[in-house]
């Protein structure tokens, strides 16, 4: 347990099953919106989310260092 509270201000990590929410609304009601993230809002580092993303059939690209796209 950590001494300290979170400093105030300070948004938590999204984690998979935000990613998946993000995901499946997207997915389910296509539009020319190509979702995207920024992995450093994410508890998962950016090599897993783009493994579990191709394993379950969605193409992933790297934007830049720390955005992926995905199709």
């Amino acid at each position: 347990m950590s001494k300290l509270d979170p400093r105030p201000g300070s948004k938590p990590l999204y984690d998979w099953q935000d990613l998946n929410e993000y995901l499946q609304v997207h997915f389910k009601f296509p539009s020319n919106f190509v979702p995207s993230i920024d992995v450093r809002n994410y508890s998962m580092s950016k090599d897993e989310i783009i493994t579990e993303a191709e394993k379950q059939g969605y193409k992933v690209f790297e934007v830049d260092e720390y955005n992926l796209e995905f199709k």
